[in-house]
C-alpha cells in the first residue's frame, strides 16, 4: 500500500514536471513568436515610411522635372542659363509652398507674354499699359506684392527679370485664388483686375471666359508637352 502511494505521488510529479515543461515550452514559444511579430511590423513600417518618402521624392523630383522641361519649350534660349535656374528653383518653390501646379504659373506666362521675357503690355490703342515681362505685372502690383515678402522692386528693370517677375506674378495669382476661392475667377482677376471682377460679381453679371479658356488651352498644351 505505501508503495502504491509512493508511485502515485510521483506520477503526480511527474506529470507536473511534464505539464510545466509544455507550458514553458508554450510561453517560450508564444513570446519568441510575438517578438518576431513585433520586429516585422516595426520592419513593414519603416518599409512604408521609406517608400513614402521616395514617393515624395519622387513627386518632388518628376514636378522639378517638368518645370524644366515646361521652361525649355516655352523660354528657349531668350534667358541665361543662371535665370533659367533660379526661375525652374523659384517654380519649384512656389508649387510645394502653395500646392499650386507650377504649369498653371506658366500657362499664365505662355497667355500673357507668350514667354517673352522683354514684353511690354499694349492696348489695342498702342499705347503702353504698364505690363511687363513674363507675367505682364504693373510695377506698383510688383512693388506692393514685393515687400510682402521682402523682394525689392524698384523699377521697371526689375521686373524685365524672369526670376523676379514670375515670383511676384505668381504671388499676386495666388493671393486671387485665396480671395476668390476659385481659379476660374482669379484668372479672371488677374486679367481684368479684382476691382472689375468684384463689380460684375456683385451685379451677378457673367464673367468673360475667353482669357480663362485662353489659360486652360495652355495648360493643355503643357501637359501634354511636358507628360512622361
Amino acid at each position: 500500500m505505501k508503495n502504491s502511494v509512493r508511485l502515485s505521488s510521483m506520477g503526480v510529479s511527474i506529470l507536473f514536471i511534464i505539464i510545466f515543461a509544455v507550458l514553458f515550452t508554450f510561453g517560450s514559444e508564444w513570446y519568441s513568436n510575438k517578438v518576431k511579430l513585433e520586429n516585422l511590423a516595426y520592419r513593414e513600417r519603416v518599409l512604408h515610411n521609406d517608400l513614402e518618402h521616395l514617393e515624395v521624392v519622387g513627386k518632388w523630383t518628376l514636378d522639378y522635372v517638368k518645370i524644366e522641361k515646361a521652361l525649355t519649350y516655352m523660354l528657349g534660349d531668350r534667358i541665361s542659363e543662371v535665370s533659367f535656374r533660379i526661375l525652374a528653383e523659384q517654380l519649384w518653390q512656389i508649387s510645394q509652398s502653395y500646392s499650386l501646379d507650377p504649369l498653371i504659373i506658366l500657362a499664365v506666362v505662355a497667355q500673357e507674354s507668350r514667354g517673352n521675357p522683354m514684353a511690354r503690355g499694349r492696348f489695342q490703342s498702342g499705347r503702353f499699359s504698364g505690363a511687363l515681362g513674363l507675367m505682364q505685372i504693373k510695377l506698383e502690383t510688383a512693388t506692393k506684392m514685393g515687400r510682402r515678402f521682402g523682394l525689392i522692386v524698384e523699377n521697371e528693370e526689375d521686373l524685365m527679370r524672369p526670376e523676379v517677375n514670375v515670383v511676384v506674378g505668381s504671388a499676386y495669382l495666388i493671393r486671387l485664388i485665396g480671395k476668390y476661392g476659385n481659379l476660374r475667377e482669379a484668372l479672371v482677376a488677374y486679367n481684368l483686375g479684382h476691382s472689375a471682377v468684384d463689380r460684375l460679381l456683385e451685379k451677378s453679371a457673367p464673367l468673360p471666359t475667353s482669357y480663362y479658356e485662353g489659360v486652360v488651352a495652355k495648360y493643355k498644351d503643357l501637359v501634354k508637352h511636358c507628360s512622361f
